[in-house]
Protein backbone atom coordinates (compact mmCIF):
# COMPACT_ATOMS: atom_id res chain seq x y z
CA UNK A 1 0.00 0.00 0.00
CA UNK A 2 1.15 3.90 -0.70
CA UNK A 3 2.75 5.88 1.64
CA UNK A 4 2.34 9.52 0.61
CA UNK A 5 2.23 12.87 2.27
CA UNK A 6 -1.40 13.59 2.83
CA UNK A 7 -2.39 17.16 2.13
CA UNK A 8 -5.82 18.50 1.52
CA UNK A 9 -5.36 18.79 -1.25
CA UNK A 10 -4.48 14.84 -1.94
CA UNK A 11 -7.23 14.03 -0.09
CA UNK A 12 -9.19 16.22 -2.00
CA UNK A 13 -8.24 15.41 -5.89
CA UNK A 14 -7.80 11.15 -5.01
CA UNK A 15 -10.29 9.97 -7.31
CA UNK A 16 -11.66 6.01 -7.32
CA UNK A 17 -10.56 3.10 -8.91
CA UNK A 18 -12.25 -0.25 -9.54
CA UNK A 19 -10.89 -1.12 -6.01
CA UNK A 20 -10.63 0.43 -3.02
CA UNK A 21 -7.76 2.50 -2.90
CA UNK A 22 -5.40 3.23 0.55
CA UNK A 23 -3.09 6.10 0.72
CA UNK A 24 -0.96 6.16 4.10
CA UNK A 25 0.19 8.78 5.34
CA UNK A 26 4.10 8.94 5.79
CA UNK A 27 4.39 11.41 8.50
CA UNK A 28 1.77 9.43 11.01
CA UNK A 29 2.34 5.31 10.33
CA UNK A 30 -0.95 4.09 10.95
CA UNK A 31 -2.98 6.69 9.73
CA UNK A 32 -4.82 6.87 5.98
CA UNK A 33 -7.26 7.67 3.89
CA UNK A 34 -9.68 5.17 1.81
CA UNK A 35 -10.96 5.71 -1.19
CA UNK A 36 -14.01 3.65 -1.95
CA UNK A 37 -15.34 3.13 -5.61
CA UNK A 38 -18.12 4.87 -5.42
CA UNK A 39 -16.18 7.93 -4.62
CA UNK A 40 -16.80 7.81 -0.70
CA UNK A 41 -13.40 8.44 1.42
CA UNK A 42 -13.22 7.73 4.88
CA UNK A 43 -10.20 8.31 7.29
CA UNK A 44 -8.96 5.20 8.54
CA UNK A 45 -6.18 3.86 11.46
CA UNK A 46 -4.64 0.81 11.07
CA UNK A 47 -3.22 -1.02 13.69
CA UNK A 48 -2.25 -4.72 15.25
CA UNK A 49 -4.69 -5.42 18.25
CA UNK A 50 -4.37 -8.42 20.14
CA UNK A 51 -2.38 -10.12 17.66
CA UNK A 52 -4.72 -9.45 14.37
CA UNK A 53 -4.43 -6.09 12.18
CA UNK A 54 -7.61 -4.33 12.25
CA UNK A 55 -8.68 -1.10 10.15
CA UNK A 56 -10.74 1.22 11.83
CA UNK A 57 -12.63 4.18 10.78
CA UNK A 58 -12.47 7.68 12.02
CA UNK A 59 -14.75 9.60 9.77
CA UNK A 60 -15.62 10.59 6.13
CA UNK A 61 -13.53 12.73 4.47
CA UNK A 62 -16.91 15.27 4.50
CA UNK A 63 -17.39 15.52 8.29
CA UNK A 64 -13.80 15.93 9.22
CA UNK A 65 -11.12 17.72 8.07
CA UNK A 66 -7.27 16.48 7.57
CA UNK A 67 -5.69 18.13 10.77
CA UNK A 68 -8.54 17.02 12.99
CA UNK A 69 -8.90 13.07 11.53
CA UNK A 70 -4.69 13.06 11.90
CA UNK A 71 -5.31 14.63 15.48
CA UNK A 72 -8.00 11.74 15.94
CA UNK A 73 -5.91 9.09 14.56
CA UNK A 74 -2.65 10.09 17.34
CA UNK A 75 -5.37 9.38 20.26
CA UNK A 76 -6.27 6.04 18.94
CA UNK A 77 -3.02 4.83 18.01
CA UNK A 78 -1.69 6.12 21.44
CA UNK A 79 -4.56 4.16 23.48
CA UNK A 80 -3.58 1.63 21.32
CA UNK A 81 0.10 1.02 22.31
CA UNK A 82 -1.06 1.35 25.71
CA UNK A 83 -3.12 -1.88 25.72
CA UNK A 84 -6.75 -0.39 24.51
CA UNK A 85 -8.97 -1.00 21.76
CA UNK A 86 -11.00 1.27 19.99
CA UNK A 87 -13.21 -0.75 18.31
CA UNK A 88 -14.64 -2.03 21.81
CA UNK A 89 -14.61 1.47 22.82
CA UNK A 90 -17.04 2.94 19.99
CA UNK A 91 -19.10 -0.93 21.01
CA UNK A 92 -19.42 -0.05 24.25
CA UNK A 93 -20.36 3.85 23.79
CA UNK A 94 -23.05 2.45 21.03
CA UNK A 95 -24.61 0.35 23.98
CA UNK A 96 -23.80 3.47 26.75
CA UNK A 97 -26.70 6.03 26.86
CA UNK A 98 -27.34 9.60 26.53
CA UNK A 99 -27.54 11.29 29.75
CA UNK A 100 -31.00 12.41 28.59
CA UNK A 101 -32.10 8.47 28.08
CA UNK A 102 -30.53 7.79 31.82
CA UNK A 103 -31.90 10.51 33.62
CA UNK A 104 -35.85 9.52 32.71
CA UNK A 105 -34.59 5.75 33.60
CA UNK A 106 -33.13 7.01 37.26
CA UNK A 107 -36.53 9.13 37.65
CA UNK A 108 -38.17 6.02 37.10
CA UNK A 109 -36.67 3.86 39.50
CA UNK A 110 -35.95 6.34 41.79
CA UNK A 111 -39.26 8.73 42.65
CA UNK A 112 -41.11 6.05 44.04
CA UNK A 113 -39.30 5.97 47.27
CA UNK A 114 -39.02 10.23 47.10
CA UNK A 115 -41.67 12.16 48.82
CA UNK A 116 -43.66 14.73 46.38
CA UNK A 117 -41.50 17.58 47.39
CA UNK A 118 -38.27 15.76 46.33
CA UNK A 119 -39.54 14.21 42.93
CA UNK A 120 -40.35 18.40 42.19
CA UNK A 121 -37.37 19.98 43.06
CA UNK A 122 -34.91 17.02 41.27
CA UNK A 123 -37.17 17.26 38.19
CA UNK A 124 -36.60 21.29 38.61
CA UNK A 125 -33.00 20.91 38.64
CA UNK A 126 -33.00 18.48 36.25
CA UNK A 127 -34.47 20.57 33.55
CA UNK A 128 -33.14 23.59 34.54
CA UNK A 129 -29.46 23.01 35.00
CA UNK A 130 -28.61 19.43 34.06
CA UNK A 131 -29.96 18.46 31.49
CA UNK A 132 -29.10 21.33 29.09
CA UNK A 133 -25.91 20.91 30.30
CA UNK A 134 -25.20 17.09 29.83
CA UNK A 135 -28.23 15.48 28.00
CA UNK A 136 -26.90 14.90 25.19
CA UNK A 137 -23.95 13.57 25.99
CA UNK A 138 -22.99 9.73 25.86
CA UNK A 139 -23.22 8.81 29.98
CA UNK A 140 -19.85 7.55 30.43
CA UNK A 141 -17.93 10.52 28.27
CA UNK A 142 -19.26 12.99 30.98
CA UNK A 143 -15.91 14.13 32.80
CA UNK A 144 -14.52 15.90 35.78
CA UNK A 145 -13.09 18.59 33.39
CA UNK A 146 -17.09 18.74 32.28
CA UNK A 147 -18.67 19.09 35.73
CA UNK A 148 -16.43 21.69 36.94
CA UNK A 149 -16.50 24.10 33.86
CA UNK A 150 -20.73 23.82 34.00
CA UNK A 151 -20.51 24.13 37.77
CA UNK A 152 -18.14 26.80 37.73
CA UNK A 153 -20.78 28.81 35.32
CA UNK A 154 -23.59 28.06 37.15
CA UNK A 155 -21.74 28.81 40.68
CA UNK A 156 -21.20 32.34 39.02
CA UNK A 157 -25.39 32.86 38.45
CA UNK A 158 -26.24 31.18 41.96
CA UNK A 159 -23.92 29.49 44.45
CA UNK A 160 -26.79 27.90 46.09
CA UNK A 161 -28.76 26.46 43.38
CA UNK A 162 -25.17 25.19 41.49
CA UNK A 163 -24.55 23.27 44.48
CA UNK A 164 -28.07 21.24 44.65
CA UNK A 165 -27.66 20.60 41.29
CA UNK A 166 -24.21 19.40 42.39
CA UNK A 167 -25.54 17.00 44.48
CA UNK A 168 -28.27 15.66 42.56
CA UNK A 169 -25.68 15.03 39.79
CA UNK A 170 -23.15 13.37 41.62
CA UNK A 171 -26.26 11.27 42.93
CA UNK A 172 -27.11 10.42 39.69
CA UNK A 173 -23.56 9.09 39.18
CA UNK A 174 -23.54 7.09 41.98
CA UNK A 175 -26.39 5.22 40.25
CA UNK A 176 -25.01 5.25 36.95
CA UNK A 177 -21.98 3.19 38.22
CA UNK A 178 -24.09 0.70 40.23
CA UNK A 179 -26.08 -0.09 37.34
CA UNK A 180 -23.20 -0.50 34.89
CA UNK A 181 -23.27 2.01 32.97
CA UNK A 182 -20.13 3.65 34.76
CA UNK A 183 -16.71 1.64 35.55
CA UNK A 184 -16.60 1.97 39.64
CA UNK A 185 -15.25 5.11 41.03
CA UNK A 186 -15.41 6.96 38.20
CA UNK A 187 -17.76 9.84 39.25
CA UNK A 188 -17.28 12.61 37.81
CA UNK A 189 -18.26 14.74 40.55
CA UNK A 190 -16.05 13.92 43.79
CA UNK A 191 -13.38 16.40 42.97
CA UNK A 192 -15.58 19.49 42.92
CA UNK A 193 -15.40 21.11 45.86
CA UNK A 194 -19.24 22.94 46.40
CA UNK A 195 -19.15 26.54 46.94
CA UNK A 196 -18.92 27.87 50.86
CA UNK A 197 -22.17 27.65 52.55
CA UNK A 198 -23.38 30.41 54.31
CA UNK A 199 -23.04 30.85 57.96
CA UNK A 200 -25.77 29.96 60.39
CA UNK A 201 -28.45 32.23 59.38
CA UNK A 202 -29.86 34.76 62.01
CA UNK A 203 -31.49 33.46 65.18
CA UNK A 204 -33.44 35.52 67.85
CA UNK A 205 -31.90 36.56 71.04
CA UNK A 206 -34.61 36.94 74.50
CA UNK A 207 -35.45 40.46 73.79
CA UNK A 208 -36.14 39.66 69.91
CA UNK A 209 -38.33 36.74 70.98
CA UNK A 210 -40.22 38.95 73.33
CA UNK A 211 -40.96 41.29 70.86
CA UNK A 212 -42.12 38.78 68.32
CA UNK A 213 -44.47 37.32 70.94
CA UNK A 214 -45.89 40.43 71.81
CA UNK A 215 -46.21 40.87 68.07
CA UNK A 216 -48.29 37.56 67.65
CA UNK A 217 -50.46 38.52 70.06
CA UNK A 218 -51.73 41.27 68.28
CA UNK A 219 -52.31 39.49 64.92
CA UNK A 220 -53.92 36.58 66.89
CA UNK A 221 -57.50 37.92 65.85
CA UNK A 222 -57.11 38.45 62.52
CA UNK A 223 -55.09 35.29 61.96
CA UNK A 224 -55.73 32.92 64.57
CA UNK A 225 -54.23 29.73 62.74
CA UNK A 226 -51.42 31.33 61.54
CA UNK A 227 -50.27 32.95 64.97
CA UNK A 228 -50.79 28.86 66.24
CA UNK A 229 -48.45 27.46 63.59
CA UNK A 230 -45.91 29.91 63.83
CA UNK A 231 -46.15 29.57 67.72
CA UNK A 232 -46.07 25.63 66.87
CA UNK A 233 -43.23 26.14 64.63
CA UNK A 234 -40.93 28.48 67.61
CA UNK A 235 -41.62 25.40 70.44
CA UNK A 236 -40.58 22.79 68.46
CA UNK A 237 -38.06 23.82 65.69
CA UNK A 238 -39.92 21.79 63.13
CA UNK A 239 -39.86 22.75 59.50
CA UNK A 240 -42.69 25.01 57.93
CA UNK A 241 -44.62 21.93 56.23
CA UNK A 242 -43.92 19.24 58.80
CA UNK A 243 -45.80 21.75 60.96
CA UNK A 244 -48.74 22.24 58.65
CA UNK A 245 -49.54 19.44 57.75
CA UNK A 246 -50.03 17.41 61.09
CA UNK A 247 -52.58 15.70 61.89
CA UNK A 248 -54.17 14.97 65.26
CA UNK A 249 -53.17 11.42 65.11
CA UNK A 250 -49.10 12.78 64.81
CA UNK A 251 -49.48 14.06 67.85
CA UNK A 252 -48.31 11.69 70.79
CA UNK A 253 -48.26 12.41 74.58
CA UNK A 254 -44.59 13.72 74.43
CA UNK A 255 -43.67 13.56 70.76
CA UNK A 256 -44.71 14.58 67.28
CA UNK A 257 -44.68 11.51 64.84
CA UNK A 258 -44.25 12.55 61.20
CA UNK A 259 -45.18 10.41 58.84
CA UNK A 260 -43.11 12.14 55.74
CA UNK A 261 -40.59 14.56 57.01
CA UNK A 262 -37.75 16.00 54.84
CA UNK A 263 -35.61 13.27 55.89
CA UNK A 264 -38.57 10.53 56.17
CA UNK A 265 -40.59 9.16 59.43
CA UNK A 266 -38.86 10.75 62.66
CA UNK A 267 -39.82 11.63 66.15
CA UNK A 268 -40.08 15.67 67.46
CA UNK A 269 -39.91 15.46 71.52
CA UNK A 270 -42.56 18.09 72.86
CA UNK A 271 -41.88 20.00 75.80
CA UNK A 272 -44.26 21.20 77.99
CA UNK A 273 -44.48 24.37 76.53
CA UNK A 274 -45.37 23.25 73.24
CA UNK A 275 -47.29 20.46 74.15
CA UNK A 276 -49.63 23.18 76.30
CA UNK A 277 -50.10 24.96 73.14
CA UNK A 278 -50.99 22.36 71.54
CA UNK A 279 -53.45 21.27 73.87
CA UNK A 280 -55.18 25.13 73.61
CA UNK A 281 -55.94 24.55 69.73
CA UNK A 282 -59.75 24.26 68.79
CA UNK A 283 -61.40 21.80 66.48
CA UNK A 284 -62.21 18.29 66.92
CA UNK A 285 -59.43 15.92 67.65
CA UNK A 286 -60.73 13.38 65.06
CA UNK A 287 -56.87 11.45 63.83
CA UNK A 288 -57.26 12.40 60.37
CA UNK A 289 -58.10 15.93 61.10
CA UNK A 290 -54.94 18.28 60.54
CA UNK A 291 -54.49 20.66 63.55
CA UNK A 292 -54.07 23.75 60.51
CA UNK A 293 -57.41 22.82 58.54
CA UNK A 294 -56.99 26.11 56.59
CA UNK A 295 -52.96 26.34 56.25
CA UNK A 296 -52.36 22.40 55.65
CA UNK A 297 -51.64 21.00 52.23
CA UNK A 298 -50.20 24.27 50.70
CA UNK A 299 -53.39 25.53 51.15
CA UNK A 300 -53.18 29.07 52.62
CA UNK A 301 -49.94 29.76 52.05
CA UNK A 302 -50.59 33.59 51.72
CA UNK A 303 -52.46 33.96 55.11
CA UNK A 304 -49.52 32.73 56.85
CA UNK A 305 -46.87 34.72 54.96
CA UNK A 306 -49.10 37.93 55.71
CA UNK A 307 -49.43 37.12 58.88
CA UNK A 308 -45.72 36.55 59.71
CA UNK A 309 -44.68 40.12 57.41
CA UNK A 310 -46.91 41.52 59.74
CA UNK A 311 -45.59 40.09 63.26
CA UNK A 312 -42.15 40.58 62.17
CA UNK A 313 -42.78 43.90 61.42
CA UNK A 314 -44.23 44.58 64.53
CA UNK A 315 -41.80 43.28 66.08
CA UNK A 316 -38.84 45.02 64.55
CA UNK A 317 -36.75 42.35 63.68
CA UNK A 318 -36.12 42.86 59.64
CA UNK A 319 -36.16 40.60 57.08
CA UNK A 320 -35.96 37.66 59.84
CA UNK A 321 -37.32 34.57 57.29
CA UNK A 322 -39.92 31.88 59.17
CA UNK A 323 -37.38 29.61 58.99
CA UNK A 324 -35.40 31.17 61.02
CA UNK A 325 -37.40 30.38 64.07
CA UNK A 326 -35.73 26.33 63.59
CA UNK A 327 -32.39 28.23 63.48
CA UNK A 328 -33.29 29.94 66.66
CA UNK A 329 -34.44 26.50 68.39
CA UNK A 330 -31.06 25.12 67.38
CA UNK A 331 -28.55 27.84 68.28
CA UNK A 332 -30.57 28.15 71.72
CA UNK A 333 -30.20 24.12 72.25
CA UNK A 334 -26.33 24.34 71.53
CA UNK A 335 -25.86 27.35 73.70
CA UNK A 336 -27.80 25.55 76.80
CA UNK A 337 -25.58 23.15 76.05
CA UNK A 338 -26.78 20.74 74.30
CA UNK A 339 -23.97 18.62 72.31
CA UNK A 340 -24.21 18.85 68.28
CA UNK A 341 -25.27 15.43 67.33
CA UNK A 342 -28.53 15.82 69.72
CA UNK A 343 -29.37 18.93 68.38
CA UNK A 344 -29.22 17.72 64.67
CA UNK A 345 -31.57 15.01 66.10
CA UNK A 346 -33.67 17.54 67.54
CA UNK A 347 -33.97 18.79 64.07
CA UNK A 348 -34.03 15.97 62.18
CA UNK A 349 -30.68 16.92 60.15
CA UNK A 350 -29.66 14.11 58.10
CA UNK A 351 -25.93 15.04 57.51
CA UNK A 352 -23.63 16.16 60.68
CA UNK A 353 -22.33 19.07 58.38
CA UNK A 354 -25.87 20.75 58.71
CA UNK A 355 -25.38 20.99 62.39
CA UNK A 356 -21.91 21.39 62.52
CA UNK A 357 -22.54 25.06 61.23
CA UNK A 358 -23.98 25.84 65.08
CA UNK A 359 -20.55 24.52 66.21
CA UNK A 360 -19.12 28.18 66.34
CA UNK A 361 -21.67 28.78 69.40
CA UNK A 362 -21.06 25.82 71.22
CA UNK A 363 -16.95 26.65 71.30
CA UNK A 364 -17.92 30.37 72.91
CA UNK A 365 -19.55 28.71 75.73
CA UNK A 366 -17.04 26.45 76.05
CA UNK A 367 -14.53 29.21 76.57
CA UNK A 368 -16.62 30.74 79.15
CA UNK A 369 -16.86 27.46 80.99
CA UNK A 370 -13.03 27.38 80.48
CA UNK A 371 -12.85 30.43 82.31
CA UNK A 372 -14.97 29.56 85.17
CA UNK A 373 -12.93 26.50 85.60
CA UNK A 374 -9.73 28.24 85.33
CA UNK A 375 -10.83 30.91 87.92
CA UNK A 376 -11.94 28.26 90.17
CA UNK A 377 -8.50 26.35 89.95
CA UNK A 378 -6.60 29.43 89.95
CA UNK A 379 -8.03 30.59 93.08
CA UNK A 380 -8.03 27.00 94.55
CA UNK A 381 -4.00 27.03 94.13
CA UNK A 382 -3.35 30.80 95.51
CA UNK A 383 -5.43 29.84 98.66
CA UNK A 384 -3.30 26.70 99.22
CA UNK A 385 0.14 28.59 98.43
CA UNK A 386 -1.10 31.47 100.86
CA UNK A 387 -1.54 28.86 103.88
CA UNK A 388 1.80 27.45 103.34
Amino acid sequence: MPTVDLTPRLVRDSSPGARDTFLFDRALPGFGLRIHPSGRKVYIVQARIDGRSRRMVIARHSDMDLAEARRRARDMLARIRAGGNPAEERRRVRRTPLFRAFAEEYLRRSEPQWKPSGRKTVRIYLNARILPAFGAMPLDRIGPADVAAWFDAASRERRGAANRALEILRAMMFRAEEWGWRERGSNPCLGIRPNPRNKVARFLDADELERLGLALDACSNRWPEAVAAIRLLALTGCRRGEVLDLRWRNVGTDALKLEASKVGPRSVPLGAAARAHIDTLPGPRDPDAFLFERLAEGRGVHILTECWHTARERAKLGRLRLHDLRHTVASHAVMSGENLPQVGKLLGHRRHRTTAGYAHLADGHLVEAAERVGRLIAEAMAGHAASR
